[in-house]
């Protein structure tokens, strides 16, 4: 009996209109700069993964997200050899974290309205777990789907990110009524951070990736049709399977 659905946000329900190295490169060149795309996602990686080693959970615990993106935008176009003072970056930095901001550096998932409608539809609690930072309920305010979640879990707000289980319990103390582990049902595009992470937790769980079945046999993780599927598209008539608890309202 399922008394609580979270999805993951990023490649799950919403995408990148275009690759953010691409969008970086863009903003850059407004100012002036104009990296190699190719350097700039190396750099970009690299930075990424720097950062989070040094202030994880983009800086939730200290830094603060906009000096944490700040840093990582003058890192990824310094790590791509652009040669710019640090007035000109920041103001790429500031640009760029107003862009990410918006609607307009995101699009829907193809399939993600259709899949939101028909779970509003069930008496069950709906949440967001995603590996970000505060700007997703704006994003998710102006993509205009913010009505369907009864609340949104960043790791940032939580101080932790997943596949940390304490994320997991985060989600199941805001759905509130004492909701138990196998009550509770995740779905995300990530087999690590969100499948694994939601089951090694007592959850139920769904992977959505175009590219699922070669991530299980890249990880050497077991392949299972039931629980896995290409597109979201696939994922609705298998919720209809699912039973609930129709003393739970879901708003």
């Amino acid at each position: 009996m399922l008394r609580l659905i979270t999805l993951d946000a990023t490649n799950t329900i919403l995408m990148f209109q275009k690759p953010p190295v691409e969008q970086y490169a863009a903003i850059g060149k407004l100012y002036g700069l104009n990296p190699d795309v190719q350097r700039l996602n190396q750099a970009f990686r690299l930075t990424f993964k720097k950062l989070e080693q040094e202030s994880p959970n983009f800086g939730s615990e200290g830094l603060g997200w906009q000096k944490w993106w700040l840093s990582l935008v003058s890192g990824t176009f310094k790590g791509a050899n652009c040669i710019a003072d640090e007035a000109t970056l920041n103001q790429v930095g500031n640009h760029l974290i107003k862009h990410f901001s918006s609607a307009a550096a995101y699009e829907l998932q193809n399939g993600s309205v259709q899949l939101l409608e028909q779970i509003s539809n069930y008496p069950v609690k709906v949440g967001i777990i995603s590996n970000t930072d505060e700007r997703l309920e704006g994003i998710l305010v102006q993509l205009g789907i913010r009505h369907y979640f009864d609340f949104i879990l960043t790791s940032f707000s939580a101080n932790v990110s997943k596949p940390d289980p304490r994320i997991f319990q985060e989600a199941l103390t805001l759905a509130g009524t004492h909701v138990d582990p196998s009550a509770a049902l995740h779905i995300g595009d990530d087999l690590k951070k969100d499948y694994l992470g939601a089951k090694s937790c007592g959850w139920n769980s769904i992977l959505v990736s175009a590219n699922c079945q070669k991530e299980c046999e890249d990880t050497g993780h077991e392949y299972d049709g039931a629980f896995m599927f290409k597109s979201l598209k696939e994922l609705l008539p298998v919720l209809e399977t699912y039973k609930f608890e129709r003393d739970v309202s879901s708003k």
